[in-house]
């Protein structure tokens, strides 16, 4: 096992938590909240609120396993502003609260394994932009002609390059540590099938994380993306056409020798860059069996329907209007598009979210 997952297992396990927060001068912060539900979707919420005395605030308890929390700073005439978040687990944190321009931030100090893994990274990555004003880069870049914009953009991609080989050589010596699951949690959702089941296998082989919520949500992801696996029954979905009138996706299946399922929409730029390349792929196998229905992920009807008529887009369309709560879409388990699905006559999947290239050879050979 790695060092860095030995020095988390191994490393003096406090009774609990303690985080003290200092909020400094900032008197509009009357208390602080710590919670686990900012995105309102845990298994267990938690919330703790606690005032600011004398400009500090003390929150205390134990938990199970790490977990990422978010502190929030309750501001008089305001909703809640996030301060950071914080990986937390039984140790001690000390928490400097900060206002920088128009948001709040805070430096953390803790003897947290994973905190402290956490902050090592940020800390190696952070350097690689520690001599450039990424504020006036930026301003430079909107005025600039596009030459000069191509010059900073190219800077801008160099800088993330760099950044982001010190990630990869991160993981590749830590593969197993918090940080590490932290990661893959956050990742899963647009990864394929087979990374997918790589990710949960691994770390469902260390003892450490068994009872861990990260591993159970990676483990529910790849059980979600296993339904949607070549050889299983497409989810069946109504949804109405552009005129009104429903489709329901079973009555359109049995038509067509392979169909596809479009997920995109009209605010969409990869969507839209790849529209023009997807109605040459439908006018070269459209009279060998080859079928489209396009479900929009479109909030607006009007830009939806002239989207279809400046891209061209002679197939079926359908879209309940949900942006990202589409109901085809959530059966479909969408994080990203566009993405796509193919299906045979009755209905099973053939092809789950291929690329481009994979589109091509796969219809190449079925249609043939």
């Amino acid at each position: 096992m790695v060092a860095a997952l030995a020095a988390f297992s191994c490393s003096k396990k406090e009774a609990g938590y303690t985080i003290i927060v200092n909020t400094g001068n900032l008197q509009e912060i009357k208390s602080l909240i710590l919670t686990n539900t900012r995105f309102n979707d845990p298994e267990t919420p938690f919330s703790d609120t606690v005032a600011v005395v004398n400009n500090k605030a003390v929150f205390s308890g134990s938990i199970e396993d790490f977990e990422e929390f978010y502190l929030m700073g309750v501001i008089e005439g305001s909703v809640p502003k996030l301060i950071t978040d914080i990986y937390l687990e039984n140790a001690n944190y000390t928490v400097n609260v900060k206002h920088n321009k128009d948001r709040y931030d805070a430096d953390i100090l803790s003897n947290g394994a994973v905190q402290t893994q956490i902050d090592s990274l940020k800390k190696l990555t952070k350097a690689v932009y520690a001599n450039i004003d990424m504020d006036a880069l930026m301003q430079e870049y909107s005025t600039a002609d596009k030459a000069k914009q191509d010059s900073l953009g190219y800077i801008l991609f160099q800088l993330s390059e760099k950044a982001e080989k010190i990630r990869d050589e991160f993981f590749e010596n830590n593969p197993l540590s918090p940080v590490a699951l932290i990661d893959a949690a956050s990742d899963i959702r647009y990864m394929g099938l087979e990374p997918a089941r790589e990710a949960v296998n691994k770390f469902a082989a260390v003892p450490e994380y068994a009872s861990n919520k990260l591993l159970k949500k990676m483990q529910q992801e790849l059980e979600k993306k296993e339904a949607l696996a070549p050889g299983k029954q497409a989810p069946d979905f109504t949804l109405n056409n552009p005129e009104g009138n429903p489709v329901k996706f079973s009555d359109v299946y049995p038509k067509n020798k392979v169909t596809m399922i479009d997920f995109w929409a009209s605010w969409c730029g990869p969507c839209r860059q790849f529209n023009p390349t997807l109605t040459k792929i439908y006018d070269k196998y459209k009279n060998k069996g080859f079928g489209i229905i396009g479900v929009s992920l479109d909030k607006d009807h009007d830009k939806w329907t002239k989207a279809i008529k400046a891209d061209k887009l002679n197939w079926l369309h359908v879209s309940d209007l949900a942006y990202w709560d589409s109901q085809a879409g959530r059966l479909y388990n969408i994080s990203s598009i566009p993405q796509s699905y193919f299906v045979d006559t009755e209905g099973n999947i053939l092809l789950a979210s291929p690329d481009e290239e994979q589109i091509e050879s796969f219809l190449a050979e079925y249609l043939k």
